[in-house]
């Protein structure tokens, strides 16, 4: 049974992580796996790669900034205010529109945010990370698989 809790994004754990600033502010854990609630910064070209939840739907509500989210065969355009949602075994693509885009992930059910954290860092800033390269692509595909996540290279 999951006990109540309550996080402020000062006290909430941030990671630098495939170049965006991520922000955890609910884990699989603490909501005894019901959902895990995330803050992303992702600068324009930090996107991730085309890929395919196999476990999670995955919602994200833009609070700054314009994304374009492709979830399989529709085109969808969101600004602040603007929630899209991608559920499991739909493939999907993020494309930042403006300089760098704040969104709200919601994952239901929680768990995948190990995988950002892992492939991640501690932030020692709330800052976007400095860039230090693209990350080893088959580490990012393994660890993808582990967490029931797929990166595709064939799509669209």
């Amino acid at each position: 049974m999951p006990r109540p809790f309550a996080t402020h994004r000062d006290d909430a754990p941030a990671y630098w992580s495939l170049g965006e600033l991520l922000t955890v502010f609910a884990t699989g854990e603490q909501t005894g796996g019901a959902f895990s609630l995330l803050e992303e910064r992702l600068p324009r070209g930090a996107e991730p790669p085309p890929h395919v939840h196999h476990r999670e739907d995955e919602s994200f509500l833009v609070l700054a900034g314009e994304l374009t989210v492709r979830v399989g065969d529709d085109l969808l355009r969101a600004c602040a205010g603007s929630l899209v949602f991608c559920p499991r075994d739909v493939p999907h693509l993020l494309t930042v529109e403006s300089d760098e885009v704040r969104m709200l992930t919601l994952c239901t059910p929680g768990g995948v945010e190990r995988l950002f954290v892992e492939l991640g860092e501690p932030a020692t800033a709330p800052t976007l990370p400095p860039y230090d390269g693209a990350p080893d692509p088959a580490r990012v595909v393994t660890l993808a698989a582990h967490y029931g996540a797929e990166v595709l290279t064939a799509w669209p």
